[in-house]
């Protein structure tokens, strides 16, 4: 797991990259600069409640990696850093997820716009039947 924060433009945002059975990213909005306090408050606090959540995933299978030398760790790390803080793994995992929820969101409000135009037609007809019955 790894927890990279960076600011964005406007907010400071944590990026959770999690490679145990698939990998998996979420992304975490802090607000302004966030204390040393605050982010050990939300790795113990927060970071559970999230990776329990589902979130946007990628079931691609991870390959099994053997132990690394502590200089090619290093070496590894210091690549790391160089590269651009968002991954393009990563923003594709969280696209997938906003997309999933935005078919969800939509599909949820067409049942509900159906719903309300039955009731609407019900009242009709039911308006109608008063007013033939003559009360």
């Amino acid at each position: 797991m790894k927890l990279t924060i960076y600011f964005d433009g406007s907010f400071w945002c944590g990026l959770i990259e999690t490679d145990e059975t698939c990998y998996q990213a979420i992304r975490y909005v802090f607000g302004p600069e966030p204390k040393d306090s605050e982010v050990f408050d939300f790795v113990c606090h927060q970071l559970p409640k999230l990776l329990d959540q589902p979130a946007a995933s990628t079931t691609k299978p991870l390959k099994q990696t053997k132990r690394l030398s502590p200089k090619r760790m290093q070496r590894m790390i210091n690549r790391e850093k160089r590269q651009p803080v968002v991954s393009t793994k990563a923003q594709l995992a969280m696209q997938e997820a906003r997309e999933e929820m935005k078919t969800a969101r939509r599909s949820k409000s067409k049942a509900q716009k159906e719903q309300l135009a039955q009731e609407r037609f019900q009242q009709r007809q039911e308006k109608k039947r008063q007013k033939k019955r003559g009360h």
